[in-house]
Parts: C-alpha cells; sequence; structure tokens
C-alpha cells in the first residue's frame, strides 16, 4: 500500500533533486523539480525504479509532459465513465399533455380527447423506443486498482390507452390509428378528438386519422375538415369543406354555395339552402328542408319533420321518400332516382374498354386475313417485316377475344343492375308541385301538375315514368 507521505509530501529521489507526488484520486503521479545552485536532468532509470518500488505499475507515459507550474506528469490513471441511463428514442413527436393541477370538480378525470394537438399516427405504427442503459467502463489508478463505474439506471414507461408495448418492453406501437399524445408521460392514441367550441383562426383547418371528429360547436366560413372515420358537428357548417371516411352528422344548418360536404357513409343535416353540394355514399336524411342545394347520395334520400325540398338538382342512388316536393312557384327542382354514381362510373369505363378491345380484335382479324391472302396469292412465304407483323397479330387474335368476352358478360351484368334501379321511387307524403323533373333510370318525366300523397315509379311494361296514390301503409311510415 503506497504511503500517505506519497500523496501529502511526495518522496525524494535521485539525491532530493525530485520530488515524486500522487493525486489524492489516485490517478496521477508528478515529478516536482526542487531548487538547485545547477539545472540537473531526470533519471529515467531513477525514476521508474522508484514508480516500481511505490507499486505504481498502471498509465505511465513514455515521455514525460511538462505542466504549468514547471513540474512534469510522468503516470495518468483511466477515469471510470458512469453508464447511461436509459433513454426514450421518439420515432414520431408527439402532442405532450400535462393534467391540469386544477381540475373541474365535476368532473372525475380529465378528457383527453379534448387536449391537444393532433398528431396522426397509423395503426401499427412504432412510436418510441426505450433505449437501454449502458453499464460503464471502470477505470484504473496508478496503482493498478480497478475503479468501478455506476451502471445507468432503467427506465420503466407506463402506457396509456391505444398502444401496445412489445415483449421485451423497450417499443411501443400504436394500437389503433388516432392521435398520438403523451399524457403525463404515458404515450397514449386517442381515436376521437373533441373540440368544444366552434373552429376557428386558433385551431385552423383539421385532419384526424382517428374513428370520430366531434366538433360541439360550428365551422364558420373557409375551413377544411377531414376525418378518416365518422365527423359530428353540433352547430352549422357555412362555406367550408367537410369530408368524412365514416358518416356525417350535421346538428345545425349547411349554407352556401361554398360548402361541399362528402362522407363514404351515410349524411344527417338539420337543413340546407343557398347551394351547397353534399355526397353521401350510404344515405342522406335532412331533417326540415333542401333549398336550392345539390346532392349526390349512394343511398336513399329522406327528408324528415317539414320535409321539404325546393329547386336544386339531386342524383339519388336508392329512393326519395319527401313529404312536399317543390312551391307553388313551379321552382324546378330536379331528381334523377336509380342512378348509382359508382356503377354508372364503371359502366362508362367497360363502354369504353369493351370498344377499345373491340376495335383491337376487328383490326387483328382484318389484318390477318389480308396477310394470309397476300402469303397465297404469292405462294411463297412473306417478307421477314411482314411475317413477323403476321405473327403478332396471331398472337394478339385470342388475347383480344377472350378480353371482349370477358368486357360483354361485365357489361351485360351491370346493364341487368341498372334495370333494377328502375325499381326506385319517388314517395312524396305531401304535396307534389308543378315545375319539377322526376329522372328513374333512361326515362323522364315533367311534373306538369299538382299531386298530393303519391308515388312517382317507373313502370316496366309502358317503359314511362307513371304517378300513383300512396298506399295507407306508405303513407303510415312517414309519421
Amino acid at each position: 500500500m503506497a504511503s500517505e507521505k506519497l500523496f501529502r509530501d511526495g518522496l525524494k529521489f535521485q539525491n532530493d533533486v525530485f520530488v515524486l507526488k500522487v493525486s489524492r484520486d489516485r490517478l496521477g503521479v508528478v515529478v516536482v523539480p526542487q531548487k538547485t545552485e545547477t539545472p540537473v536532468s531526470l533519471v529515467r532509470d531513477e525514476l521508474a525504479r522508484v514508480m516500481i518500488e511505490e507499486g505504481i505499475v498502471f498509465g505511465v507515459l513514455a515521455e514525460v509532459e511538462p505542466r504549468p507550474d514547471g513540474s512534469f506528469w510522468v503516470a495518468r490513471g483511466s477515469i471510470q465513465r458512469h453508464g447511461d441511463d436509459s433513454r426514450i428514442k421518439m420515432y414520431i413527436k408527439p402532442s405532450v399533455i400535462r393534467v391540469p393541477k386544477v381540475m373541474d370538480k365535476e368532473r372525475d378525470q380529465v378528457d383527453f380527447r379534448e387536449l391537444g394537438n393532433i398528431v396522426n399516427v397509423e395503426k401499427d405504427r412504432l412510436l418510441l423506443e426505450i433505449i437501454p442503459p449502458t453499464p460503464g467502463i471502470p477505470g484504473q489508478d496508478v496503482f493498478g486498482a480497478e475503479i468501478p463505474a455506476k451502471p445507468g439506471k432503467e427506465r420503466k414507461i407506463k402506457c396509456g390507452p391505444g398502444v401496445l408495448l412489445s415483449d421485451d418492453g423497450r417499443k411501443v406501437f400504436a394500437a389503433r390509428a388516432g392521435k398520438f399524445v403523451m399524457a403525463d408521460g404515458k404515450p397514449s392514441v386517442y381515436e376521437e378528438h373533441v373540440i368544444k367550441g366552434d373552429v376557428d383562426m386558433s385551431l385552423g383547418n383539421i385532419a384526424f386519422g382517428g374513428r370520430h371528429l366531434i366538433i360541439q360547436g360550428g365551422v364558420p366560413s373557409g375551413f377544411s375538415i377531414k376525418c378518416r372515420g365518422d365527423i359530428t358537428i353540433g352547430k352549422g357548417v357555412h362555406n367550408s369543406l367537410v369530408m368524412a371516411g365514416g358518416n356525417l352528422k350535421v346538428g345545425g344548418s349547411v349554407l352556401g354555395e361554398d360548402s361541399v360536404l362528402r362522407a363514404k357513409g351515410d349524411v344527417e343535416i338539420a337543413f340546407m339552402e343557398n347551394g351547397p353540394f353534399v355526397e353521401a355514399g350510404g344515405h342522406l336524411t335532412v331533417f326540415t328542408s333542401s333549398i336550392q342545394c345539390q346532392a349526390l347520395v349512394g343511398g336513399n334520400f329522406y327528408l324528415k319533420g317539414k320535409g321539404t325540398v325546393v329547386g336544386g338538382k339531386y342524383f339519388v342512388g336508392g329512393s326519395v321518400y319527401v313529404r312536399d316536393l317543390g312551391t307553388d312557384a313551379e321552382v324546378q327542382t330536379v331528381l334523377h332516382v336509380g342512378v348509382n354514381p359508382a356503377i354508372q362510373k364503371r359502366k362508362q369505363q367497360l363502354d369504353k374498354d369493351l370498344n377499345l378491345w373491340a376495335e383491337r380484335l376487328n383490326k387483328a382479324i382484318k389484318n390477318i386475313s389480308a396477310l394470309e391472302k397476300i402469303k397465297r396469292e404469292r405462294g411463297r412465304q412473306l417478307p421477314q417485316e411482314k411475317a413477323e407483323l403476321l405473327d403478332k397479330y396471331k398472337i394478339l387474335m385470342p388475347k383480344a377475344m377472350a378480353r371482349v368476352h370477358s368486357l360483354t358478360e361485365d357489361n351485360n351484368a351491370l346493364e341487368q343492375e341498372l334495370k333494377q334501379m328502375t325499381a326506385e321511387m319517388v314517395c312524396v307524403a305531401g304535396i307534389l308541385y308543378p315545375g319539377g323533373l322526376i329522372s328513374i333510370g333512361n326515362a323522364t318525366r315533367y311534373i306538369t301538375s299538382q299531386d298530393q300523397q303519391c308515388v312517382v315509379y317507373f313502370d316496366q311494361a309502358t317503359q314511362r315514368i307513371l304517378i300513383r296514390k300512396m298506399g295507407a301503409e306508405e303513407l303510415a311510415s312517414f309519421s
């Protein structure tokens, strides 16, 4: 064991001209020259002998290193490196939420659906990873003794709803699509987002990838609202864009020519007027009136309550159920019933493809016939260029025939489907005013006289649109 003197006063050597000292942390050894009348050089062999005698065996320098005070470093130990604590590596920057210190006494918990900005994530997306702690690297003092290093601390993470922790407890994945938040340090994915009031400039346009977007207020002019799932709006929509991947409900009015509402599912609106456009993949239900609007509806069009449709143009894949259609002012109201936009689009594409492949088939047949005729007339092989062209058409012809056959079958099936859509109708429980135009399938009828409690339908026998009185059961369904 090194003597205390070696640390405090040092050990004199080489005729007391130099003093060997070790730092208190045992990580450094210095040689301090003493004052002499004439300069004396340090003898390395003598220094080595003294250090070995004192047990200094680690970190001995090949060359001494001068210090500012005139002494020399002759040995240095290695400092231990403590381990790093585990850390969180974020793959997506979340919205960070803190629970308010003062909570609403009327509520027993914070509704995180109402808090934080929207950071959309897909299901199964890797959100974060806990990087393990490192063990640390031990050091060694000049006497060769190990200086232990402290290992880094392990960090555990608590998860909130909507996330999955990997089996090793290191990775956090989104268990569902929605908004990613760190709620009081807990990674969470919420599939609902709630806006307590109106949409305004502080929120801006909204795009939510979760299951349900709830706006308790309204949407004023100039905003864009999009959600992969359902959208519920408590009040109205004025001259804004709203798009839902599921159902859409609007508790107030939809107003203005710049209002565009689209939903892949059903749409429900209190009332709409002054030129908005509504597209519903499913049913469209309006609870009071629709005035001068445009709509594209995959299912049925229902008018509840007052149930009035005045003006505008509507393309409806199913049937229309309305109380009053038009007004005594004979405002033109256009209804195209039994028109499924998706099927119509498929039919148009099928017709286009069928014409294209039929033309290719005819061209192949004509060219094969012409080239074979030339070959017979010459009684010898065709030139290489024409022979290659003949082979090309012979390869194309069976492919074109198969394609034409397939497209023809698809087209016939689709025509049958379109024919069945002529079974859709317009049911008017109140008054049918003149001035309207109703199309069912390929037939069209202008309404020239007033009628009431009637059904406008397509008669297969006469291939015309007729009007009959509504039955008692049909009328009762409106009440």
